[in-house]
């Protein structure tokens, strides 16, 4: 019974990875009359050796592992610490409140933080100026706009670990902590040896995920400083739309697109390998 579906998403899937893929052998501008030019693997090379294909690896490798490890480390010490304190009078609507960035689409995020963002009436200048503090160049400073476009992600999609990671704690059953109570245990002892390593398969596919989102990152930063200022925040993904939809290459931007793909695939591919040999995803897992 589940032979057609599994065939038809197959179909969508491999029909644009495919069109994708010859697209990227040819040289083609989008504004071009004349028809598309067979070059082979020439668009690969000039991509590879191009001075902006290193910057937006750097950057993307970056934006990718500052925002992954912030937002597993807060949503997972959220999680800890509401699942601990579940019993108290308004839990429930603070779950809610944690949960709200989550709704909120990522153009709509990244436009409402770069009007806080703004260097003159930004409510974040606002407070720091009232400090005594300069304000800061939030989007138009080189060393800074990474970092502040990483804290716009972490805003919005911490809350997806935090739910996941609370809904594998809410799974546990209560005996194991009651166990470690009368092991003495106190509550980070239980949080170490009795939380954390349940969930540990929620937490590396949750990590995972977000992993692959962060990789392909796209709508905040075009929405806010659409890789500049210079080149601080030029991921991958924009060099990839700057390619197609500012210089019309569409060869070369397909071929950035397979580039990625494979990029992405190589690596989730090395990290499940690699987490399955340590019997975190592996069957027999308690």
């Amino acid at each position: 019974m589940l032979y057609p579906v599994v065939a038809l998403l197959a179909l969508l899937v491999a029909v644009p990875v495919i069109h994708v893929v010859v697209a990227s052998l040819y040289r083609r501008n989008l504004f071009q009359v004349r028809p598309p030019r067979w070059v082979g693997l020439e668009n690969y090379y000039y991509l590879v050796t191009s001075a902006k294909f290193e910057v937006a690896i750097l950057r993307s490798m970056s934006f990718t592992v500052t925002a992954l490890a912030v937002e597993l480390a807060l949503g997972i010490a959220l999680a800890v610490w509401v699942h601990r304190m579940r019993r108290l009078p308004g839990m429930g609507l603070l779950r809610t409140v944690l949960a709200m960035p989550i709704l909120v689409a990522p153009v709509v995020a990244a436009v409402m933080w770069r009007f806080m963002f703004q260097p003159d009436f930004g409510i974040l200048n606002h407070f720091i100026t009232g400090l005594g503090l300069p304000p800061v160049g939030w989007l138009s400073s080189p060393s800074i706009a990474l970092l502040a476009i990483v804290l716009i992600d972490v805003w919005q999609w911490t809350p997806l670990v935090f739910l996941t990671v609370l809904a594998g704690l809410h799974a546990i059953p209560p005996q194991y902590f009651e166990a470690a109570e009368l092991d003495a245990a106190g509550p980070w002892k239980q949080t170490l040896h009795v939380a954390l390593p349940q969930v540990r398969r929620v937490i590396v596919i949750v990590a995972l995920l977000r992993l692959i989102d962060l990789l392909r990152a796209f709508e905040i930063i075009v929405a806010t400083t659409q890789g500049g200022p210079g080149d601080a925040s030029y991921t991958f993904p924009v060099m990839i739309w700057e390619t197609a939809f500012v210089a019309f290459e569409i060869g070369d931007a397909a071929a950035a697109s397979v580039v990625l793909l494979v990029l992405v695939s190589v690596i989730v591919t090395l990290l499940v390998r690699a987490i399955a040999r340590q019997g975190v995803v592996g069957r027999g897992q308690g």
